[in-house]
């Protein structure tokens, strides 16, 4: 992404421009917020698209991820807020009843063009039903089940979670052809995600977001993972899985 420059407008009527000085910074402006020099991570995910994260500058409690598919000059902005330290304390009832929401983070997405009218970024339910397991690591190892439009199913054989599993809030976008943008939000903790997951190679790239609950301090830590598939299992479905 270095030396490439973005004048991105929104379907809301607001504006982002950036400009990548380097392979680690850019400068951007989007109304009343921005940085002229700002850390980031750039992921090629095909030829013409890639994943861009970073946290803002200005605000250590947002973070904003960005897919960028230059072969239409379409662009989904994703911001990840982990700010409301309120919504942690209320039990999880409480938070359903006063939010809507079992999460404690907050997460929104804005489509935008590159001097284009602006694309559609389509909500999709062609995941459900999919069991994959993904292996970060020879020491990380997880399955997700993606059950509707609102909640998927984890569980973990290896790692630091490795015994447990929950169903959490979930977001999933079709992005391109085989692309999907799958956004969760934990319940328990300040944590959320922002992965995209590309069947055609069966690879997962993106990011964790989340605050320490005692000090608050963020975190931002990209994640990679293959991919199998376990079974496909249609939500309510009777008999053996696929």
């Amino acid at each position: 992404m270095a030396g490439k420059s973005l004048d991105v407008a929104f379907a809301d009527g607001g504006a982002l421009k950036l400009a990548f000085s380097t392979a680690e910074l850019l400068s951007w402006n989007a109304g009343a917020r921005g940085h002229d020099r700002q850390s980031y991570q750039a992921f090629r995910v095909r030829d013409g698209m890639y994943f861009v994260d970073f946290i803002d500058a200005g605000d250590e409690m947002r973070s904003i991820s960005l897919w960028l598919d230059l072969t239409r000059n379409a662009v989904l902005l994703i911001e990840g807020s982990v700010a409301d330290r309120a919504a942690e304390d209320m039990n999880l009832l409480t938070r359903v009843e006063k939010t809507g929401a079992q999460s404690v983070p907050t997460l929104t997405y804005r489509a935008g063009g590159i001097g284009r009218p602006i694309p559609d970024f389509p909500r999709t339910e062609k995941l459900f039903g999919k069991f994959f397991r993904y292996e970060y690591s020879d020491t990380h190892v997880y399955d997700h089940y993606y059950v509707n439009p609102k909640y998927y199913f984890w569980y973990c054989w290896r790692g630091p979670d490795a015994g447990i599993g929950e169903f959490d809030e979930a977001d999933y976008f079709e992005l391109a052809d085989d692309i999907y943008l799958i956004c969760w939000r934990e319940k328990f903790l300040p944590c959320l995600a922002v992965t995209i997951e590309d069947l055609g190679s069966m690879r997962s790239i993106g990011k964790v977001f989340g605050a320490d609950s005692h000090t608050w301090r963020t975190g931002n830590s990209t994640v990679g993972a293959t991919m199998s598939v376990i079974a496909t299992i249609p939500p309510g479905a009777v008999g053996s899985p696929q």
